[in-house]
């Protein structure tokens, strides 16, 4: 295997553990892998070399996820939150396609718990499991397509999707597909899985933080920039006090204990379309994506 080859493979599966789909599935591809399925997963994976040559392209236009800064008075235009809605509706076919095959892999690893060294269910449960891959790989494309189309930079997408449902609508970020591809509580080389469960919160949770912080910051320092005069100043403080409550708990998403008057009035007119838009089963899927390398020449990304 060529050093690409790892390089996307350690992708796929990196995101598949940031997804919460398990290390059962990781185990199970690596044994294809070693017996005959190389080819069918060599392809597989140019589905995530695309998705981040898309993401390269999308840092390249609008800069890094972290570069994002909302508007600095707190409000999110009424056109990028359309924007929004739009990008997601593009790849709702994708998203809908891909809640149906975790159903079925939900009601096989039921049907497999009773009977789990049964080699049927075994090869029923690898078949779902590597059934997945291409399916995420095409829900990740379809969504950076539908951004790159739509003229909406990742940083955005993630601050208007986690205040939208998890700082406001009350959505948690750690919900996703409540699959496991192997019995987990039967070995004693694996975690449990209410251990499991608790390590897919805590990295979720860990990466909300990790992700909106710098936008705050970002809007925090352009509003100490446009506000010479000390009108906004409640809101400064409200706004340091947010960063600041951040940056001491690692796993506080933003605005946890209630939005500011201004992005709640915001979103208010949008609530139903917002509600009806969100998937739990793809949930963990949407702010995996990171970018481990700075863009060249690229400024920070303001709200449109």
């Amino acid at each position: 295997m060529s050093a690409n080859e790892r390089k996307s493979s350690d992708t796929a599966k990196k995101w598949l553990i940031g997804c919460g789909i398990g290390c059962g599935a990781i185990i199970l591809i690596l044994i294809i892998l070693g017996t005959g399925g190389y080819f069918f997963f060599r392809n597989m994976v140019e589905g995530f070399r695309d998705t981040e040559a898309m993401m390269s392209t999308l840092t390249e236009r609008f800069g890094r996820i972290e570069d994002f800064c909302p508007e600095p008075d707190g409000a999110i235009k009424p056109e990028r939150i359309e924007t929004f809605l739009s990008v997601r509706a593009i790849f709702a076919p994708a998203r809908q396609k891909l809640e149906m095959s975790f159903e079925a892999l939900r009601k096989g690893n039921e049907e497999a718990e009773i009977e789990v060294r049964e080699s049927k269910n075994v090869i029923k449960m690898i078949s779902l499991g590597l059934g997945l891959l291409p399916q995420i790989s095409e829900l990740l494309k379809s969504r950076n397509q539908a951004l790159l189309d739509k003229e909406m930079g990742m940083g955005e997408y993630y601050f208007i999707y986690a205040v939208s449902y998890y700082s406001w609508l009350k959505k948690s970020p750690e919900e996703g597909p409540d699959v496991q591809l192997m019995d987990f509580d039967r070995r004693e080389d694996y975690r449990d899985r209410r251990e499991w469960l608790e390590m897919r919160r805590d990295l979720t949770l860990k990466r909300v933080n990790r992700q909106i912080l710098p936008m705050l910051r970002n809007q925090l320092e352009k509003l100490v920039e446009s506000d010479k005069s000390g009108v906004q100043v409640k809101w400064r403080k409200k706004l340091e006090a947010e960063v600041e409550a951040m940056e001491s708990d690692r796993v506080r998403i933003p605005w946890q204990e209630g939005l500011p008057t201004a992005i709640e009035a915001s979103l208010r007119p949008f609530k139903e379309r917002l509600e009806a838009s969100y998937s739990i089963m793809t949930n963990s899927l949407e702010m995996t994506m990171e970018q481990r390398e700075s863009a060249p020449d690229t400024k920070k990304q303001n709200s449109k």
